[in-house]
């Protein structure tokens, strides 16, 4: 049991902390993991955007997570830092496109047309990430319009590549 866990209730995280995307943050998370002090919670996509949840980490624990409206859940979130436990939120990614454009005029258009459709998006390296929230057809679809656009290569990825 660690400070702030009463017996027989959750956990109750009320914050993000920062993100182990960002460097101190990362330390911190391998040095947690290094000492066993590293717990996930495993979200799935449609959740991440609810701010109150019960759920159990990859130890068992039994969390509730209650964040307030204007904060956002995202992979690497930090929840808990403190008491020699570290617990970060996993969202789940599920099928994603990469789409890689041929020049900067298509890193332009391609960016703008994802914008327009509200698609949910990350910028890796030199590419797009598309998180795809239903089946392929309409994403393929809507690039066939993009490709009358600009110049760009597009690539499946399946959850945690």
């Amino acid at each position: 049991m660690v400070y702030g866990q009463t017996l027989g209730q959750p956990l109750v995280l009320s914050a993000v902390l920062g993100n182990t995307r960002e460097p101190s943050w990362h330390d911190r998370a391998h040095a947690a993991d290094a000492a066993g002090e590293l717990e996930i919670v495993r979200i799935a996509p449609a959740d991440a955007p609810r701010r109150r949840m019960r759920l159990r980490t990859d130890k068992n624990r039994d969390i509730a997570i209650a964040l307030p409206r204007e904060i956002g859940l995202v992979d690497g979130a930090v929840l808990r830092n403190e008491d020699g436990l570290m617990i970060v939120a996993r969202i789940d990614a599920g099928p994603r496109l990469r789409l890689t454009p041929a020049d900067l005029a298509s890193a332009l258009r391609l960016g703008y047309f994802c914008g327009n459709l509200h698609w949910k998006a990350n910028f890796v390296k030199d590419s797009i990430e598309i998180q795809m929230d239903g089946p392929d057809r309409p994403f393929q679809d809507r690039l066939a319009d993009a490709r009358k656009l600009c110049a760009f290569t597009v690539e499946r990825l399946e959850a945690d590549t």
